[in-house]
């Protein structure tokens, strides 16, 4: 089956600046319409002499039932303090979802 762009649905999570020649790290949640599964990709991207960012081939991309697994994994490399300030952002995210909660 071929790749087809256009059947999907990309939604930017966050841009991480790399290096002060245009460089980033991109995180883009996907859906794809067709089939309705939902993938993360993180990618390495460049800025090209056009200005232009593009990305490269260097990333990966999951389906995002495993992101809980990954996040735990990750977690596991901060340290004590770091891992606070995480635990306080998600308290926060969690806050705003539950404030679109219907009652």
């Amino acid at each position: 089956m071929a790749y087809n762009a256009a059947n999907e649905e990309r939604t930017e999570l966050c841009a991480i600046q790399k290096n002060n020649r245009g460089d980033f790290v991109i995180a883009t949640k996907i859906l794809n319409k067709t089939t309705g599964s939902v993938s993360v990709d993180i990618r390495q991207y460049y800025t090209n002499d056009d200005d232009q960012v593009s990305p490269t081939s260097k990333g990966v991309r999951f389906n995002a039932e495993n992101l809980l697994e990954l996040m735990k994994a990750l977690a596991e490399a901060l340290e004590t303090n770091e891992m606070m300030d995480l635990a306080e952002e998600l308290e926060n995210l969690a806050s705003v979802d539950d404030e679109d909660m219907p009652e």
